[in-house]
């Protein structure tokens, strides 16, 4: 009798918390291209043209698994397409639809530069060498759980980006995003 009175209580209270983990961007990278405003100040940066297009193509790591590729692509008009707020988000489900239980570390992907939407439109990019080449996803969390509330916790989030490996850890365990600056 008292089990059940505590269970019915437990479970009022908790049917009126309102969860609010901030979990969506636990595994998120946010990548963003370094601007050339002044060639002599940031040689290494990019001009607008220069990523105005971008192709990114995700390969499953899995050789058994359909499709081979996805790929999406970011067109943006040249005087934004280095707006502090023109990134380019990869999360579990962004910009591609997550199959199954598979995450960002299932994957290996590829970023393409086009000078042009025309450029990428024709297939040209599948001609070059990728601008960058991400492998080895690393993804591990927890889930944490408060009395009402489980919430997923990102614990480490790594990647190596043409061949260099970067730490993206959320050290305040508040899930932010991952933030990598791209330069040439």
């Amino acid at each position: 009798m008292v089990l059940a009175l505590t269970s019915g209580l437990l479970a009022g209270c908790c049917g009126s918390v309102e969860c609010d983990c901030g979990d969506e961007q636990a595994d998120a990278v946010i990548f963003r291209f370094n601007p050339d405003s002044l060639a002599t100040q940031s040689p290494r940066g990019y001009r607008s043209a220069d990523v105005d297009t971008v192709l990114l193509v995700r390969y499953p790591l899995d050789t058994a698994q359909r499709p081979r590729l996805d790929s999406a692509l970011f067109a943006r008009p040249r005087r934004l397409a280095l707006d502090s707020t023109s990134v380019i988000a990869l999360n579990n489900a962004r910009p591609f639809t997550q199959t199954g239980r598979r995450k960002l570390n299932a994957y290996r992907y590829e970023i393409y530069l086009g000078r042009s939407r025309y450029e990428i439109y024709q297939g040209r990019s599948r001609r070059r060498q990728p601008a960058y080449t991400i492998t080895n996803v690393q993804l591990e969390g927890r889930l944490e759980a408060d009395g009402c509330c489980t919430c997923y916790r990102n614990t480490r989030k790594a990647l190596t980006l043409n061949g260099q490996e970067i730490t993206l850890t959320d050290q305040s365990s508040q899930n932010r995003p991952g933030r990598i600056l791209l330069s040439r």
